[in-house]
């Protein structure tokens, strides 16, 4: 485990041992997949089990479509993954600061490396967060959160995960922020939406994806 050992001639039945340690070898970095995001001059780059390694999903795709633009405030890209979302968000609202916000290590830095070969100017308009969802985020802070919920856990389809992220995303906004989410037709975000915020309203949509919006109000007494 340490190393070369070597012993000492015996003295009244003992021996001291002598370790040499040994230092493994540092393992090479997981391997970086990288790819063109069509329509821009930018490259994308995703570290190791990051979702989307070879290509933009196509709920994504359809959601940088429909992404808002010229906000003030902060916005957040919530479940970022290698951060394409908030890249574009960082493109079209050059007055907003953009949080990445992932609970991947690997996500995060993605993100990260995303903004910093692509968009170097723009750093310091980002902040880079690794979290449960917006767990440990202040409340009434965002003028926007952009989420492309994963619905699936291992071989699971669950929607735990997005409700902790609606229920986390309608305390982390100011009131009058809204929430922008795309998910498949099937998964009916719009009645969750609905229940979480009391309102819930239709930006876009195709034959498989939706793309949504909810806004934090008052509740009425």
């Amino acid at each position: 485990i340490l190393g070369t050992t070597t012993t000492s001639l015996a003295w009244k039945k003992a021996r001291l041992i002598f370790c040499t340690f040994t230092a493994p070898e540092v393992a090479d970095a997981p391997q970086t997949y990288s790819w063109p995001l069509d329509g821009t001059p930018w490259t994308i780059h995703n570290h190791a089990n990051v979702f989307a390694r070879s290509g933009l999903d196509i709920g994504a795709r359809f959601f940088l479509e429909h992404l808002p633009a010229n906000i003030e405030g902060e916005i957040a890209d919530l479940g970022c993954g290698n951060g394409v979302i908030g890249l574009k968000a960082l493109a079209l609202n050059p007055d907003a600061r953009v949080m990445f916000t992932d609970e991947s290590y690997m996500a995060v830095a993605s993100s990260r490396l995303n903004v910093e070969t692509n968009m170097p100017d723009d750093l310091e308009r980002c902040e880079f967060v690794v979290n449960n969802a917006l767990s440990d985020i202040e409340p009434d802070r965002f003028a926007a959160i952009l989420c492309n919920p994963p619905f699936h856990q291992q071989h699971a389809i669950t929607d735990h995960i997005a409700w902790q992220m609606f229920n986390d995303a309608r305390r982390s906004l100011k009131y009058g922020g809204e929430l922008y989410v795309v998910g498949n037709r099937h998964l009916d975000y719009f009645r969750k939406l609905k229940r979480a915020f009391g309102n819930c309203t239709t930006i876009a949509t195709n034959n498989k994806f939706v793309v949504l919006k909810a806004t934090k109000v008052r509740k009425q007494r």
